[in-house]
């Protein structure tokens, strides 16, 4: 029996992640050290949440190789890049909260259309090995 205090978004569900992987570089103006072009190694790992009853009747929630697919396309414009030049950017600086922010409404709009009972859940970016910024976007 389930609970009534429970929504659908809180009942049993699986959580999935995928990474992807690309060398670009920056600048942060009023960032000391960060002000000068400087260069990451940057990691992205993309968390979905699929509900268990949207499991497939082979067992899966959705693919590992969708989500993948979807991170990788979602950065393939990033690699070997200044930041700062590309459209998303132009506005605001490429900072990695930005940069998560940026890969989850690409990896969402791919989603809808590849794997429609996936929702992410969280976006993490890692500038280096030691830095990483988590995003969470709001419910839809």
């Amino acid at each position: 029996m389930t609970d009534p205090r429970q929504t659908p978004a809180e009942g049993p569900h699986f959580l999935l992640s995928a990474e992807a992987m690309f060398s670009a570089a920056h600048t942060l103006p009023g960032v000391p050290m960060c002000e000068r072009m400087h260069g990451h190694n940057w990691r992205v790992r993309v968390t979905v949440r699929v509900a268990q009853t949207d499991v497939d009747a082979v067992g899966m929630a959705v693919d590992f190789r969708v989500i993948e697919r979807a991170a990788r396309d979602a950065v393939a414009d990033f690699e070997h890049a200044h930041l700062n030049e590309l459209e998303p950017f132009q506005d605001r600086p490429p900072t990695a909260e930005r940069v998560a922010q940026v890969v989850c409404g690409r990896v969402t709009g791919r989603l809808a259309d590849i794997a429609p009972s996936a929702t992410v859940e969280e976006v993490e970016v890692w500038e280096l090995p030691q830095y990483r910024v988590s995003y969470r976007p709001g419910p839809a």
